[in-house]
């Protein structure tokens, strides 16, 4: 079938038939429904590659993950299909496949840009995608890092001050600040915190939360209680042996840990040392892994909307392509995070 022929049988112009498929034109009700139901009778499709001919796009969106198999990947990708479903653009997924080659070191990603250029090359000559969505697996900032590509991009779970790109990512400050006033709220006074990569984005900014909610409420963080991880299971376990070293009378009542895996760590420690948690050492994490409603006691952590970033990464970049709605003009969107709370922050009344 063509569209001389659904014309034909509707008994109508061509015009009114693309007018009803690209929902273009007011059409008359009478008219656009002889039109779908024809093409329901027929199982007509557009031919899409004939369309993208004429009109110069092709009604796909490119998505580039650094690594589908990092943490945040799957449930980022989710949303963006969830958007995409609801319109007439297509995903083209690659993977980049960088958790071999960066592990943590994820601040050398510039040392990446030969692949990621070979990949948007790809999408962009190749594919003719309409615009790119790249999606991080880490937040950082990524500026400089995606070159020689003149159509939208929108930045996922990291950040970039490129002059074509929009960034949607998450809350990490504020948030942080609420995670402490948590633990305060339950009445520890003698707080310890394992940071992430001390120079990354996330561990700056969590501690600056939990920085000014511990001094809001009339105490001060010790920089003896103050260890730096690196985002690992197994740092968490090293710091926190490190703060078990403490003088027995001045060990921390509450553990702060960046991320839940370094919580898990912390936890394994504090039993390997005949302690239980929360009642003599309470621990947190952030990020609500899945892991951490698996743990005993239940992880108490912060969740990071995934599924929501992919979703407004989705709308950004199909607004940005119709210049129309509440992103199209955005250069950073944030996305809020909220508190999980569970089993790991005991009340105190002796601190």
């Amino acid at each position: 079938m063509t569209i001389k022929d659904i014309a034909r049988e509707a008994g109508v112009s061509t015009a009114t038939v693309s007018y009803v498929i690209n929902d273009s034109k007011n059409v008359m009700p009478e008219k656009r429904q002889r039109v779908l139901d024809v093409i329901a009778k027929t199982g007509y499709q557009p031919n899409r590659v004939a369309k993208s001919l004429r009109t110069k796009k092709t009604s796909i969106i490119g998505v580039l993950a650094e690594d589908i198999l990092a943490f945040p990947t799957a449930r980022i990708i989710n949303g963006i299909s969830e958007y995409m479903e609801q319109t007439d653009y297509h995903i083209l997924l690659s993977d980049l496949r960088m958790m071999d080659s960066l592990f943590n070191r994820y601040d050398q990603i510039v040392h990446q840009k030969d692949k990621i250029s070979e990949a948007l090359s790809f999408l962009n000559f190749g594919a003719k995608v309409d615009a790119v969505i790249y999606v991080g697996m880490f937040d950082r900032d990524i500026s400089g890092v995606i070159t020689g590509v003149n159509k939208p991009i929108v930045v996922a779970y990291s950040t970039s001050g490129d002059e074509h790109a929009c960034s949607v990512t998450y809350e990490n400050e504020a948030i942080s600040a609420q995670l402490a006033n948590h633990v305060i709220d339950a009445g520890h006074k003698r707080i310890a915190v394992i940071t992430g990569l001390a120079h990354t984005a996330p561990a700056q900014m969590r501690l600056k939360g939990i920085q000014a909610a511990i001094q809001e409420a009339g105490l001060s963080l010790d920089s003896a209680l103050v260890k730096n991880g690196d985002w690992e299971r197994a740092s968490g376990y090293a710091c926190m042996m490190e703060l078990l070293e403490q003088e027995r009378g001045v060990l921390p009542t509450a553990v702060l840990a960046m991320n839940d895996l370094m919580a898990i760590g912390a936890m394994d420690a504090i039993r390997g040392a005949n302690l239980r948690v929360p009642e003599d050492i309470s621990v947190v994490g952030f990020d609500n892994r899945e892991v951490s409603d698996f743990v005993f006691p239940k992880l108490t952590t912060v969740e990071i909307d995934l599924k929501a970033i992919g979703f407004t990464a989705a709308q950004a970049v199909t607004q940005k392509l119709s210049g129309a709605g509440e992103y199209a003009e955005e250069r950073s969107v944030i996305i809020p995070s909220k508190l999980i709370l569970r089993d790991t922050v005991a009340q105190r009344s002796d601190t």
